[in-house]
């Protein structure tokens, strides 16, 4: 059979240029910013950068080409070393669309294809901008069929099992998402290092004229950047985010310049996480987050990369009534947690404090405002080990479902998986720990392509035994009504 190489839609170079600008947006930085200082030198070096990436975009257009065929679908890339990336549909574990808005008048996507053997960083093959109808033909050729996929798509239109987030709920889990303090971080250390003495200057005089009235508002100026920042980076990436199910397959799409589709096959979720942040507990808010089986390329969402989001923000009374209706060969019921170190705090605190404290007292020695911010963080410290010794514990569910709980970060984390998506389920103490009847408990699973665990630290070994005799050693019965996941 004749093979038909094509290229992808001219808009691609626009798509290759933003990303490689993305890849050299640090350096990008530092000629704009030392602009003031060699003016000449830097408007060279901005016009070489942007020539290079131009002409670099240039010929990924006239060099990756594709064809898609009933039998596989071949990716083509390099000019001296040639490579072929080839994949058959019975390979394929999830196909992803995005569509920038500059496709939109175009009617373009990009379709990521992921298959068991792709890494953590990538898809294995990326069409980046091609008519939406080839998604279609894929769609058609992976099923076998010959049903119009646009007849499917209307009816999955009118499906009843459909979730979606509303300006309200993006705006809470934004002014609610602690992550903005980093981005705000990252953003005031890069000022630090870069910007021109000139411009510190000019600051800091304006911080003397004002030096009253700015130390009052600057901690309402934080907060209201922190919130800006946070409002703008989860409208772009959840606007207009909705979840459906239709054939067994999940539909999860959002995004504003970048409108994301990712559609997940029941059988690859291995289980879920759900997340309970403090702040959004109070107003009775979790998020649900899949456990993908296979390679899942890594989005650029802050510090939220790589997690795939069911429910990105959820009422606590409708959860478990929406993940049966979304995940119905998954047996989740809300589990009665039986909280296994509420007495152990002893053990959460005991090298936190030790090696705190030598730490605080030789600070204060060196510079009373170190040891200031080191007490500080200890405090911190001793605070999350004590709501980890209080929040740990764990259900057996009579489905063949395994919860387990821990504290992680600022949230309270439930972790649902069936046994045989468990790899190694791991019991172990020490002398000193054994003479207490204490121990730890792990369990190793695959998340994507990397190894993952969950832990539950110093824990009765009466509960480690209940837990093994319950769950992992238990027979599994082939009359169940639900099978697990």
């Amino acid at each position: 059979m004749e093979i038909e190489r094509k290229k992808f839609h001219p808009s691609v170079m626009l798509v290759y240029f933003i990303r490689d600008l993305r890849n050299w947006i640090f350096l990008f930085f530092i000629l704009l910013v030392d602009m003031d200082d060699r003016g000449l030198y830097s408007i060279i070096g901005l016009s070489a950068l942007v020539a290079f990436i131009l002409m670099k975009s240039i010929v990924k257009y006239l060099t990756v080409t594709y064809d898609v065929s009933p039998e596989k679908i071949i990716v083509y890339r390099g000019i001296f070393k040639k490579r072929e990336t080839e994949i058959t549909y019975d390979r394929i574990q999830t196909i992803k669309q995005r569509q920038w808005f500059f496709f939109k008048p175009f009617n373009v996507v990009e379709v990521l294809i992921e298959t068991a053997s792709s890494s953590s960083e990538e898809a294995e093959a990326s069409l980046t901008a091609v008519d939406y109808s080839l998604l279609e033909k894929i769609e058609t050729y992976r099923n076998k069929t010959t049903v119009n996929v646009l007849e499917d798509r209307s009816q999955a239109d009118r499906s009843d099992i459909r979730f979606r987030l509303t300006n309200k709920e993006i705006g809470l889990y934004a002014l609610t998402d602690v992550t903005a303090i980093f981005v705000l971080g990252t953003i005031f250390t890069f000022a630090l290092e870069w910007l021109p003495d000139s411009l510190y200057a000019e600051i800091f005089s304006l911080l003397d004229y004002f030096e009253g009235i700015l130390s009052i508002l600057l901690p309402f100026i934080a907060i209201t950047i922190i919130g800006a920042l946070s409002l703008l980076k989860n409208y772009i990436l959840f606007y207009n985010y909705q979840a459906s199910l239709e054939d067994e397959t999940l539909t999860i799409e959002y995004g504003l310049f970048e409108r994301k589709i990712q559609k997940i096959p029941l059988e690859k979720i291995q289980g879920i996480r759900l997340h309970k942040q403090i702040i959004r507990t109070l107003f009775q808010r979790s998020s649900v987050e899949l456990l993908i089986m296979g390679g899942q390329e890594k989005e650029g969402a802050g510090l939220n990369a790589g997690k795939v989001f069911l429910f990105p923000l959820i009422k606590n009374d409708s959860v478990y009534s929406q993940l049966t209706e979304f995940l119905p060969n998954i047996a989740i019921q809300e589990p009665q947690i039986q909280k296994v170190s509420k007495d152990k705090l002893w053990y959460f605190l005991r090298w936190t404090l030790l090696m705190g404290v030598l730490l605080v007292s030789a600070a204060f020695m060196v510079n009373r405002l170190v040891g200031v911010g080191l007490a500080f963080a200890l405090i911190i410290a001793l605070v999350t080990g004590w709501k980890k010794s209080r929040v740990q514990g764990y259900s057996v569910q009579a489905s063949g479902i395994l919860c387990l709980q821990q504290f992680q970060g600022l949230s309270t984390v439930q972790l649902f998986i069936a046994r045989k998506n468990i790899q190694a389920f791991a019991q172990s103490t020490t002398v000193w720990l054994a003479k207490k009847e204490l121990g730890h408990l792990k369990v190793s699973f695959k998340e994507g392509e990397t190894p993952a665990e969950f832990k539950l630290l110093f824990i009765p070994q009466t509960d480690s035994t209940q837990i093994y005799d319950k769950f992992w050693n238990r027979a599994v019965s082939t009359t169940d009504s639900l099978e697990p996941l």
